[in-house]
């Protein structure tokens, strides 16, 4: 265990620190740099007397003191710039999407359901998901609330599943973040939870499901060693509906699989990204928004309608039935 009273001090000393030993922060320190106000990372942690604790990462923290980020994580980041420049960047918040400070449609103003004009598009992407999130939350008459986190919330997340996320999905949580759609994400911000009880966070499908190895285990000998194989390839990144079917991208190739524990097949590929999921909840949204401010009962209807003409009947009955 180390303590080192500045910033400065810990860069000089992460060349000699353990790949595996974590960095923690007084509390007061973490708890003012983890909130959403937060816009200076620089002025928390250059201020004079901004100290933090290295220490081998199977201790527990001291008293007083609360994980922050795990060496091996801090060891990615360019320290070759100006501190304040680099923490900005890495510990800083987008500001693409700006929070809402009142409902913004009228009735008549809702949006028509469309899918986004160049679907391989990052930015244009980026917007229509936006424009999904507000007929979310229009429909609650509520504002919708972006709730980026930051790129080294992004690379402790990538850090524990030992591979990167899909780039589609690191672009929804640098810039949007928001967890509740139609369906619910997983989180990608780690809150130090010991393994077997992150079920919460974007992880391995046995960890976000413990109860998958059961289901495998009734499978004959020789389907059950595919579906072991497949299930280790997979990272669950969303619940459908809070109901334990999970949706999964493979660590090899990005594609999305849906995880039905209630009818086979279990393992399903669907999609052939997490941009095209999340277009999917986007497009749900605005057919839901654009029933409701007519006056009619068939967004849902008119949701299954679109996906089915893009991506077949087949996939939307295995997702919605």
């Amino acid at each position: 265990m180390q303590i080192l009273n500045d910033l400065p001090a810990l860069v000089q000393a992460l060349p000699q620190r353990a790949a595996t030993d974590w960095v923690d922060l007084p509390a007061a320190l973490h708890r003012h740099l983890s909130s959403a106000a937060q816009t200076d990372p620089g002025a928390i942690l250059l201020q004079p007397g901004a100290r933090c604790l290295v220490r081998a990462g199977a201790d527990a923290p001291r008293m007083g003191y609360v994980p922050w980020l795990p060496v091996a994580v801090l060891c990615q980041m360019d320290w070759s710039q100006p501190l304040p420049q680099l923490l900005q960047a890495e510990l800083g918040h987008s500001q693409r999407f700006a929070p809402q400070d009142a409902v913004i449609w009228a009735d008549a103003q809702v949006p028509a359901p469309h899918w986004p004009g160049r679907p391989g598009d990052a930015p244009q992407r980026l917007q229509f998901w936006h424009l999904g999130l507000q007929a979310h939350a229009w429909m609650a008459m509520q504002v919708c609330q972006p709730t980026p986190i930051s790129r080294a919330a992004l690379r402790v997340c990538e850090w524990r599943l030992g591979c990167p996320l899909p780039p589609a999905l690191r672009d929804d949580w640098l810039h949007l973040g928001v967890q509740d759609w139609a369906e619910g994400l997983l989180a990608a911000a780690w809150e130090g939870q010991a393994p077997g009880r992150d079920w919460a966070a974007i992880g391995p499908v046995q960890v976000v499901f413990p109860g998958v190895m059961d289901i495998v285990a009734m499978a004959d000998p020789q389907d059950a060693a595919t579906l072991r194989a497949g299930i280790a390839d997979l990272v669950a990144f969303g619940d459908d509906l809070g109901n334990g079917k999970l949706w999964c991208f493979s660590r090899t190739d990005g594609a999305v699989w849906y995880l039905d524990h209630d009818s086979a097949p279990l393992l399903t590929r669907v999609l052939d990204d997490v941009g095209d999921y999340l277009d999917a909840l986007a497009l749900m949204a605005l057919c839901t928004a654009q029933a409701t401010a007519q006056g009619r009962d068939d967004g849902d209807a008119q949701a299954e309608a679109w996906l089915s003409a893009r991506w077949g009947p087949a996939m939307v009955r295995k997702w919605m039935y």
